[in-house]
């Protein structure tokens, strides 16, 4: 994580990344602390797409992690951000390539 000390807001969430917590209308949102990593990459680099296989090396350094680790860990995000399988109001999706962070962030 580059900054963090850095708090970013999105829809109803609040991302407190030195604090490790997410937080939904104020409630805590349970992630495990993969999920979470995974969250603070997204959202530190909105907007951009975040390719699989840097995604891949961010969350597993030391470790080799098929890509379908990366994608029970974005499904398990979605869900615990309220997406459904067939909308992209958080996360996009792209084919082939990795994900992008849509929604409108601010710090």
């Amino acid at each position: 994580m580059e900054n963090p000390t850095k708090i970013y807001a999105f829809g109803p969430f609040r991302l407190e990344v030195a604090e490790r917590r997410l937080l939904r209308d104020g409630d805590l949102v349970n992630l495990t602390p993969k999920i979470f990593d995974l969250l603070a990459l997204l959202v530190e680099n909105h907007g951009h797409l975040m390719e699989k296989d840097k995604l891949v090396k961010a969350l597993w350094p030391d470790s080799f992690v098929e890509e379908a680790n990366l994608n029970v860990n974005v499904s398990a995000l979605r869900r615990a951000l309220g997406e459904s399988p067939t909308e992209s109001q958080f996360i996009e999706t792209v084919p082939r390539r990795g994900y992008r962070f849509v929604a409108s962030v601010s710090e």
